[in-house]
């Protein structure tokens, strides 16, 4: 344990809610790390409330999981993907909630625990069987996993039918954690050298092959690490040589040939390719940019959620992502707008703490 973070036992109250406005989601974390430091949050046991069209519950596949407890190196490793696990894994989480809009469709509507471990390597990782985990090579069988956690993971969607019960099951202390790209979203990757049509080239490559049984899990969590491992390999030698290798998948030389026909060999960044194909599973990222009409109903939705909230959240952090191209940039300031008066509102909020200006200073 660190010596630094409170233990719980006897938390703080803000006298007004915090709301902390960042760019790059993964830069919530210091705040609530702050937060637990000087004992509004507890060391274990928060509470998060996500509402994104991302679900941001990956693991930095290579990270020792020693660095949970030095928050310069999790600072360091975490990205926008990845930032919410291995606070997890560290018991500062105890339960997620995502809520999703309608066309977020990388994890089904459901509620269920899975555990969170470290495994041989010493990297983290999940037993939870979603499609989501097995895809990225993040599942490992529970008694192979040490130093494990369990995790309440609940999924809904704020759509029509949405239930209202959830709002009573949400446990306190909670963080309430807010992308804009809730609202209205983009898939950078979809354009990436679309001369080419490379988007679909990639999605052919790097399909996922979902299984068909619990019992066909492992299996293909190795043949998904082969398979990328493989295209990994071909798009790093590809950027230092600018060949190909002689054994290459399938696909991928005349994915190279057509991107050749319409880009010259340096306007082409093959590793940035590779980080657009890994976004190809066995669903895309979602893309929806809202209509101003389906912004309106997005924000009448979340409007009734907030009000419907039974306890006020120790803080509120929201993520513009907008400089990754996720929210779209038209649309970020009159949403980031809403979302605040909605939350002063409801809730008595101090000073709006906008990080992401420091940045453009």
């Amino acid at each position: 344990m660190c010596p630094f973070w409170s233990t719980g036992s006897h938390l703080k109250k803000h006298r007004k809610l915090p709301i902390y406005v960042v760019e790059y989601h993964n830069e919530v974390l210091p705040h609530i790390y702050r937060n637990i430091g000087s004992k509004y949050l507890p060391l274990e046991g928060t509470t998060i409330v996500h509402f994104d069209s991302h679900p941001d519950m990956l693991i930095p596949k290579n990270m020792p999981e020693s660095y949970v407890y030095e928050k310069e190196k999790l600072f360091e490793e975490i990205s926008i993907e990845n930032w919410m696990l291995p606070g997890t894994y560290a018991g500062h989480f105890k339960s997620l909630w995502w809520i999703k809009p309608p066309w977020a469709k990388q994890m089904e509507d459901s509620c269920q625990t899975f555990r969170i471990g470290a495994n041989k390597n010493g990297h983290i990782r999940v037993d939870c069987k979603e499609n989501y985990f097995i895809s990225e090579c993040l599942v490992t069988r529970s008694e192979d996993l040490t130093k494990t956690k369990e995790v309440f993971l609940g999924v809904v969607t704020l759509g029509e039918d949405f239930d209202r019960r959830v709002l009573t099951k949400i446990e306190q202390p909670y963080i309430l954690d807010i992308d804009l790209d809730f609202f209205s979203t983009s898939n950078p990757f979809k354009e990436i050298y679309s001369k080419s049509n490379t988007y679909t080239h990639l999605k052919e490559i790097y399909k996922f092959q979902q299984p068909k049984n619990k019992e066909d899990i492992f299996e293909c969590v190795q043949s998904r690490e082969k398979q990328i491992g493989e295209l990994e390999a071909v798009f790093k030698h590809l950027q230092e040589h600018k060949t190909l290798p002689e054994e290459v998948p399938c696909g991928v030389r005349e994915l190279r040939d057509c991107l050749l026909k319409n880009y010259k060999e340096e306007e082409i960044d093959w590793e940035l390719v590779h980080d657009a194909g890994c976004t190809c599973d066995d669903t895309e990222l979602p893309h929806h940019v809202s209509s101003e009409e389906e912004l309106t109903v997005m924000f009448e939705r979340f409007r009734g959620f907030v009000e419907g909230l039974k306890v006020e959240p120790v803080i509120v952090t929201v993520s513009r992502s907008t400089e990754d191209d996720y929210t779209p940039s038209e649309d970020v300031e009159k949403i980031q707008e809403f979302v605040l008066e909605c939350l002063r509102k409801r809730f008595e909020c101090g000073e709006i703490v906008l990080d992401y200006q420091k940045e453009t200073e």
